[in-house]
């Protein structure tokens, strides 16, 4: 903050002063009062020259951390280089995690279900097909013995069971009761799996 210079017989008001160094005028009248005390009259208007507005100036400085314009601007342009660096790793994260956003769209974004087999070959997990799929999904608590999935995972949109009647060579009819997921569900067994 600049002051302009006083001339011998120019001086400043405790107002004056702090509406250059923009604090409130009892701050100033506090400071001038601890750093000229015989110049502080109840009742009468204290001036100051420009030596005394200095030292006024530089003590606050210290106590309230005035800045000058070139500070502020200073401290403004290391905030916005700052937040340019943290937008750069931002975009960089952006780029490393569209390709799991496409896939999540790809099988998030359809409402047909499709069976454990399809399921393991969308995965495509190294040594994981249909069978050792549906053990793993077993051990994780999300499918019970007979490889339905528990409520929670049906509630969630996960799995839905469906009912197929099947006729044996005998003529007798029987119902099975068959595991799908719905495409969101692909996604929730691909993290599931491969934590």
């Amino acid at each position: 903050m600049e002051i302009k210079a006083l001339s011998p017989e120019r001086k400043m008001t405790v107002k004056e002063v702090s509406e250059i160094l923009r604090l409130d005028s009892r701050t100033i009248q506090l400071k001038v009062k601890e750093l000229f005390p015989d110049e502080v009259i109840n009742g009468k208007t204290t001036y100051l020259n420009e030596s005394q507005v200095t030292m006024v100036k530089l003590d606050l400085e210290k106590k309230f951390e005035v800045k000058t314009g070139l500070e502020k601007k200073l401290l403004i342009k290391q905030g916005y280089d700052l937040l340019m660096e943290e937008v750069h790793s931002m975009q960089g994260q952006i780029e490393e995690m569209k390709p799991k956003a496409e896939f999540y769209d790809q099988v998030a974004g359809s409402k047909d279900a499709i069976d454990m087999g399809t399921v393991a070959n969308v995965l495509n997990i190294k040594d994981m097909g249909r069978t050792k799929l549906f053990r793993k999904l077993r051990e994780l608590g999300i499918l019970k013995e007979n490889n339905q999935p528990y409520r929670e995972f049906i509630d969630r949109g996960h799995f839905r069971t469906i009912e197929q009647t099947f006729t044996k060579p005998d003529g007798s009819t029987h119902v099975n009761i068959k595991t799908v997921v719905y495409q969101k569900g692909v996604d929730f067994i691909r993290k599931a799996v491969t934590k």
